[in-house]
């Protein structure tokens, strides 16, 4: 036969069509497409549709397995019983089952309590009124793999009517990443937020606290200024050696003085603001050691430092036994450190100081108590009272206003908590939160 007549077999019109990527197509588009494979195509399509031949059928059979086999989401079938059809390979990733564990068991299998046991009822609540609460509507759902654990995961579910049944197809797609990346970003707005709170202090304090002692320093070095310039005017003015004694008296010994005095009052407040606030700016910058702590060991080592200034004022320290907790072992020694330090410099003049340590565990937290029976704080102060500089009585003690301040930044950055329950002339009790062991 003549070349130039033979068909050519490679042309385009002869050629089959290139396979669908199936693993780039929408949720939306592989339902479709299972629906069009398994009958559901427009009316018009079926009336012109030659009857279904051999080759036809294993055509659709293969794809149907090309859509199963190479979608990235989870693909499970199941019948009006609950009852798994098929399961794709994503699907055994996701929950870690092969098919042939799944097949034929109730699909609430992978679904943690309480929705396994609710969830053949909504079904057959469904096939009865209707009424959908996830088919045809899609949601973010619970699952539950084979070694037990829960995860969160994207569910949708379309209904595919066979001529006498029907058969229910979810789309699953795993989205642990996503919600711990939300996670993430949360705790990123939190952790700046608290960022922008300290520096709204900062600035408050190098425009409130800081300029306090400059306005000394400043007032008092113009009186400085002055005293030199009436001696230099005495000297100038006056004749001879009969310059008055007791005018430079006055000033050397008691306006020049106090001069000194106040500025290097000043000096020296503003040197210890300053180391305050190195201080506190390094606790953001120094690596956790987060273990597993025995808090009955960490607080006897706290009580056992502090013991010259308990017993030097007869307090009376009471410590039950305590919970052990997560924590690094350096801070959270500073956190019940400072707190017992406060309790001390706090007592009540009026009776015998008391401080009673206590733990427990709620909520997979470990909670403790430092409970003192001193001064105590006004409700209108407890909001202030973790305020980096603010002191709760300036005129008792010493101390930079860093105390609490200090565990409270401790804690933040522990997964911790602390606040104070108070009330004046009652007393303090301080809660601390960390996270108790698993």
């Amino acid at each position: 036969m003549d070349q130039t007549t033979e068909p050519n077999r490679h042309t385009p019109e002869n050629s089959a069509p290139p396979a669908p990527d199936y693993r780039r197509m929408t949720k939306a588009q592989l339902i479709a497409r299972l629906r069009e494979t398994e009958g559901h195509a427009p009316p018009a399509a079926k009336i012109a549709a030659p009857p279904c031949s051999d080759s036809a059928t294993i055509d659709h059979e293969r794809r149907i397995r090309a859509i199963l086999e190479t979608a990235v989401e989870g693909i499970i079938t199941i019948d009006e019983q609950g009852l798994v059809e098929s399961v794709n390979p994503a699907a055994e990733r996701i929950f870690g089952y092969k098919a042939s564990e799944l097949i034929g068991r109730n699909v609430s299998n992978l679904m943690p309590s309480p929705f396994r046991e609710e969830h053949d009822a909504y079904l057959r609540n469904y096939i009865r009124s209707g009424k959908a609460r996830i088919i045809g509507i899609g949601r973010e759902v619970l699952g539950l793999r084979k070694n037990g654990t829960v995860f969160p995961m994207d569910l949708s579910v379309s209904e595919v009517r066979l001529a006498n049944a029907r058969m229910f197809t979810g789309f699953v797609r795993d989205i642990t990443e996503r919600k711990q990346a939300a996670s993430e970003s949360a705790a990123l707005s939190r952790s700046l937020a608290e960022k922008n709170k300290e520096l709204e202090t900062i600035v408050y304090i190098a425009s409130h606290d800081l300029r306090s002692p400059l306005v000394n320093i400043q007032g008092f070095s113009r009186e400085l200024a002055q005293a030199c310039e009436f001696i230099h005017k005495r000297i100038v003015e006056t004749p001879g050696d009969t310059l008055s004694k007791k005018d430079l008296n006055d000033l050397v010994s008691e306006d020049v003085p106090e001069a000194i005095g106040f500025i290097q009052a000043g000096v020296a407040k503003m040197d210890a603001l300053l180391s305050g606030f190195l201080r506190f700016s390094r606790l953001g910058r120094v690596s956790l050691s987060i273990q597993p702590l025995d808090m009955n060991e960490l607080i006897a080592a706290v009580t056992q430092t502090m013991d010259y200034q308990i017993k030097q004022f007869g307090i009376t320290l009471e410590v039950a036994p305590l919970p052990a907790c997560m924590g690094d072992p350096v801070q959270i020694n500073q956190v019940f450190t400072n707190l017992i330090d406060n309790a001390v410099k706090y007592r009540s003049p009026d009776r015998p100081g008391t401080i009673r340590i206590s733990g427990r565990i709620e909520q997979g937290q470990a909670i403790f108590s430092v409970r003192d029976n001193g001064i105590g704080i006004a409700p209108e102060h407890q909001g202030k009272a973790f305020e980096i500089f603010h002191r709760l009585n300036p005129n008792r003690g010493e101390g930079e206003g860093l105390g609490l301040a200090i565990a409270q930044r401790i804690l933040d950055r522990q997964h911790g908590r602390i606040h104070v329950e108070s009330a004046p002339g009652q007393g303090c009790n301080f809660l601390v939160s960390l996270p108790g062991l698993e």
